[in-house]
Parts: structure tokens; sequence; C-alpha cells
């Protein structure tokens, strides 16, 4: 269905059933799609009536802490099962089909981005940003059900009680006298919540760029960013605009974060969304050099060292949210596809960058290296002088199995599932074990070897085996030593 098809069907919504077939025509069609018609399984009322009901907080949502860049942690509460995950999807799919934001969000909307935000306050004096506190929670149950019956929903009270409950859940909080209250808020994570924070602020953007026009300012938001900017100021405090706006945000149920309120002035660094603001875009000095270090050591220590350099400061700022090892060549994709976006594709920057990239990564996909069964050999090191390397030991042991559980299902033993393990910067990372490798030789590693792979479907892994099964050839030997005072000097990589 298209998204003319999704809203028509949508207004006609008046109760639950409505909810319920409008939801199942939705993952029919996309299971369709797909191709897999056959795996369609509808959801039922009884799914229905559970996640409408946000006192099921703990049974519909887990919660986990991601590192902020500012310092500190944010909490995420995300859908703890797939079904309640799909179920949410589906309800933003009608959202995005019935409900548009205005023209100053760029944050959670098609064709629009922290790049788009950025470009508005281009070349201007001075800028403003704004953080609004704990914006997500801030927003309760009784706003987004009174606002889904408003245009352009409309929305009858039956079908705004199921869709306002399934997108929210309790938070129990002590208030200042020491006591305990619930409270129904929006989760910062769930799939629906993006959309409703911008269909809850038509109105703060309605009256922010009202403001912004009586001041002859500039103004976006993205998500509880908010910025103004402009050739003239205004902002100092105590002064009309500041008492303005101060007003304004309070009186939409939010609150400014004092802490994160910053005026930036021409001749200064001028940030917008994390973009360097002024005659043109532009990335951080930081952002660069990050890549431009770990390009440096991959072309001249190898990929496995530039990846045991880069896995745990991502581990440590991306762990949260995503989970298995990364794979460093997407990652670095990622972040060149970024500059590419912020700084555009002539730039010399990014093309001297996006060059060495896919040289190098030319020379990790070297058909030379690839067995007959599709399993590219990236890099392969003697273990003994991976662990030297890389001041750690790889252990190789079996996953735990009891005796009641050495059985299948149907009466067949089985073997416990043999793998290896190392830790680079105290996080752990996982390795294979080929079938080659005999118990008694586990012991013995400087018969053994590890690889870099990356199989079929270009996934990335590791791999230990017996060095002499492996024709690709070993790495030259790296002194440890200079290495080390090497990777001092440039490794300041993202600790700042």
């Amino acid at each position: 269905m298209d998204k003319t098809e999704i809203a028509t069907l949508a207004h006609c919504m008046a109760d639950k059933d409505d909810i319920l077939a409008l939801l199942n025509r939705l993952k029919q069609d996309e299971m369709a799609e797909m191709g897999q018609i056959d795996k369609f399984y509808p959801f039922t009322m009884k799914h229905i009536a559970f996640y409408c009901n946000p006192n099921h907080t703990f049974h519909r949502y887990k919660q986990f802490k991601i590192k902020k860049k500012s310092g500190g942690y944010r909490q995420i509460t995300a859908p703890r099962n797939q079904s309640f995950m799909l179920l949410l999807r589906y309800v933003n799919e009608i959202f995005k089909a019935v409900y548009s934001p205005s023209d100053y969000a760029m944050g959670f909307t098609e064709q629009r981005s922290v790049v788009t935000n950025a470009n508005v306050h281009k070349s201007q004096n001075y800028i403003l940003n704004i953080d609004l506190k704990d914006f997500f929670p801030s927003i309760e149950q009784p706003r987004i059900w009174k606002r889904l019956q408003l245009k352009p929903f409309n929305f009858p009270i039956p079908v705004a009680n199921v869709l306002a409950g399934m997108c929210s859940m309790k938070e129990t909080r002590t208030l200042e006298d020491g006591t305990k209250k619930d409270f129904y808020v929006l989760p910062q994570g769930a799939p629906t919540s993006p959309i409703i924070t911008n269909m809850i602020c038509d109105t703060l953007d309605r009256r922010l760029a009202g403001l912004a026009k009586r001041f002859g300012l500039r103004y976006t938001r993205y998500a509880d960013d908010i910025t103004f900017s402009s050739m003239h100021n205004v902002y100092q405090k105590d002064e009309d605009f500041r008492k303005e706006l101060v007003r304004i945000i309070q009186s939409q149920g939010f609150t400014i974060n004092e802490k994160k309120t910053r005026l930036q002035k021409i001749g200064g660094r001028q940030e917008v969304t994390g973009i360097i603001v002024s005659d043109k875009l532009n990335v951080t000095q930081k952002y660069v050099r990050d890549i431009r270090n770990i390009l440096y050591i991959w072309d001249r220590y190898g990929y496995g060292v530039a990846y045991s350099k880069f896995f745990p400061k991502y581990k440590k700022e991306k762990g949260h949210v995503k989970k298995g090892n990364p794979d460093l060549v997407n990652v670095l994709d990622g972040k060149l596809m970024y500059m590419k976006m912020v700084k555009g594709e002539d730039d010399s920057v990014y093309k001297r960058l996006h060059d060495k990239f896919e040289k190098l990564v030319r020379e990790t996909r070297d058909p030379l290296k690839t067995t007959a069964h599709s399993i590219t050999y990236v890099e392969t090191i003697p273990l003994l002088d991976f662990e030297k390397k890389n001041t750690t030991e790889v252990i190789i042991t079996e996953s735990e199995t009891s005796v009641e559980q050495t059985m299948t299902d149907n009466g067949e033993q089985f073997k416990p599932h043999r793998y290896a393990y190392f830790m680079l910067d105290g996080k752990k990372v996982f390795a294979s074990v080929n079938n080659g490798v005999k118990p008694e030789q586990e012991t013995r590693k400087e018969l053994l070897s590890i690889s870099i792979c990356r199989d079929k479907n270009d996934k990335q892994f590791w791999l230990i085996h017996l060095s002499k099964k492996i024709t690709v050839p070993p790495l030259e030997p790296v002194d440890v030593d200079e290495l080390n005072k090497e990777l001092d000097v440039l490794l300041n990589i993202g600790h700042g």
C-alpha cells in the first residue's frame, strides 16, 4: 500500500478491530514484498489488548544506557520482543502516512537531516543552541491521546486510547518529598516515539518560528536541540527575546537545560548538531583525524592492528546499541559517507581519504586470498605474534553442556561448540576454531595462526587454524616497541 491508501484506511478506523485489521494488512503486504507470505502470522486481539496497556512496561520494554557525546549517559527504553517491535513499526507507518512534520522540524522526517538543519544557520554572526531537558519522558500519555484526536489524525476516542497506550510506558518517579508516583510517558527507543515528538511539538515550532520572525532570526529544531541564528545579537539574558523564549517553552510543557545553552559568536567555532557552520559546512578536525589515523595504521601495520585499536573505542561508545563485533570496513565506509554528505563529494579531503580507503579494501578482498568456499582471508598472523602485538591471550574453549543437554530431540548425541576469545582493552572478542585444530594442538600455539576473514556475504569473522593450512603469506614481523611508540602518538583517537 502507498501512503495515500494507508491514510485513507487510517481515517476510517473506529475501534480496536479496525486497528488490528490495518496492522495485519501492513504486515501481510510487507511479507508478500519480501517473498515470505508463507511466514505471515497475523497479530491477534490479544496482542492489541496486551500491548496497549502501558502498565505492562516490564514485559513490553527493556532498558539500557548509552553514553552521551556531552558526557554522562542517556537511558533508552526499547521494545523487549520482536512482536511488539513489529507492531510499533506498523503503527509508525500509519503515523507517517497521515502526518507531515512542520517545516522547522529537521529530525525524524524524510528528506531532512543534521545537514539540512545546519545548512539553515550558515554564515551567521550569532548562533544560540538550546537543549530541552528530559525531552522524551516529559511527553505524557494524555498529550499523545489528545493530539491523536486533532488534525490531521481526527481519530475517535477508542482509536486514540489504543494507540496512545501502545506508544506510552509507565515510569515510577520519586518526588521531592520522597514519595513515589507513576507517570505514563513516551519511551525513548520505541519506533513510534520520534514522530510523536514532532507531532507534540507542532505548536512549539509554530510559536518559536513566530518569535524568530519577530526578532529577525532563523529557527530550526532537531528533536530536543533548538537553534536560533542571526547577524545581530538579541540573545542577552533577561532581555525580551530570552524572556519570551523561556515563556513559550515552559508553556508547552518543556524545560530548558541551562547547562547546554550556549551562544556561539563568529570568529569562534560555531557548531550546529555536530556540524561546523561557517561559509560552508564541515566536520570537526577530530572526525577527520580519527579516520586518517585508522587508515594509516591499517596501511602500515595491517588490518588486525587497526581493528584492535578501533574495537575497544567502538564498543565503549556503541556497544550498548550495537550487538556483536563491529566491522571496521563498514564503520569506516559509514563515516566517509557522512563526511561526503557534509563536505560534498568533490571535497579534496574526502576524496583523498576515500581513495585510500578503497585501495585498502581492494587489497583485503584480493581474489587470490579467497578459498573455494568463498571465504576470504583478509589477514593472517601467527597466534603468538598476535598475542604479543595486542598484549592479549587467546583462549580456546567450548560451550558448557551438561550431561542432560548432550542429546538432541531425535536422540543423537552432539559435541559441545568449540570457540576462542581474547580481550582487547577489556572488551571480549570471539573467534571460530577450525575443525582441523585437534584438542591436543590447542595448547601448542606455535602451530596456530589467527585470520580475519570475510564470508560469502561479506561478513567479518575471526578464525583460529593450523598455520600450514593457510597459504596466505603472513605479515612481515613488526617491532612491537616501535609500534606502540607510534600508536601512542597517533591514538588520541576518540579520547578527547
